[in-house]
């Protein structure tokens, strides 16, 4: 009989946990630690492409001396802080502020696109994004707004 290798056994539990990756619950169903699991995983998100952005904008301040990248760096490392505080402080305008940073970045590639006369495949890639982006951060906006509201045990 042949039996399951150690790295196949252990792909359903990472694939799936109820605590870890609690992505198919309802925001009003999480658990703290549920939802600040899915917090700490889009704040990595967000944060990391957040921190490449800031970190470019610098160096080309440094080298350049023009205000509007030292506007960018300032705008990147006030999208961590909100990140910080929404992670840990469970501030409300802090998650709508990381839920529609993605949003705005898109709308920004979607304008840039209809201006240059992008493809439709392009615009419809956009699109796309922008649909699943705005569906996320409604359920993050919930997931903050719930927690807030649970009772403390």
């Amino acid at each position: 009989m042949l039996e399951k290798s150690i790295f196949f056994s252990r792909i359903p539990k990472y694939l799936y946990d109820k605590d870890k990756t609690p992505y198919f619950t309802a925001p009003k169903n999480m658990t703290i630690a549920q939802s600040q699991y899915e917090l700490f995983s889009y704040g990595v998100f967000i944060g990391t492409i957040s921190l490449f952005i800031g970190l470019a904008a610098l160096v080309t301040y440094l080298k350049t001396s023009e205000n509007i990248y030292l506007v960018w760096t300032a705008l990147n490392v006030a999208i961590l802080f909100c990140i910080h505080l929404t992670i840990r402080k469970s501030l409300l305008f802090c998650s709508y502020v990381i839920a529609f940073v993605p949003l705005v970045f898109l709308s920004i590639l979607m304008y840039e696109g209809i201006i240059n006369e992008s493809s439709l495949l392009k615009l419809a890639f956009l699109s796309v994004l922008m649909m699943i982006f705005t569906k996320y951060a409604l359920r993050l906006i919930k997931i903050v707004y719930y927690q807030n509201n649970k009772p403390k045990e």
